[in-house]
């Protein structure tokens, strides 16, 4: 997979998120409140916008490895947050949305890293 597609393809599905969320705020057993939500809809369009227009692919390969390690680092840190922030709900966090988030971040890494669209050409 490619940062394009990638991008294309996690934007939709945030977008989905994001907009379900405050109509169905416990979706497959998530907490989907409207910040939450909010942030599906905001990093949802950035990536579409990335994925679907003629940015150049340098940029969407940017904006999916900062999105990647992003979602990674929330993944992991939910799994340590009720420990250090209780009951604030700075962020919500169950198992689920870790998991979600781990694998999220780390396919976005992996499709900027890996070669695809926008990498360098091979020689003939």
């Amino acid at each position: 997979m490619n940062s394009k597609l990638y991008a294309k393809a996690a934007g939709v599905v945030l977008l989905l998120i994001g907009v379900i969320g405050p109509l169905q705020p416990h979706l497959l057993g998530m907490d989907l409140s409207k910040r939450h939500s909010a942030v599906h809809v905001l990093t949802g369009a950035l990536l579409a916008w990335a994925g679907f227009t003629g940015a150049a692919e340098s940029l969407t390969k940017n904006i999916v490895l900062v999105f990647g390690a992003i979602y990674t680092i929330l993944g992991v840190w939910g799994f340590f947050t009720p420990m250090i922030v209780g009951d604030l709900r700075i962020f919500h966090t169950d198992v689920i949305t870790n998991c979600i988030h781990l694998v999220v971040g780390l396919a976005g890494m992996a499709a900027a890293m890996m070669g695809g669209a926008g990498a360098a050409p091979k020689a003939a």
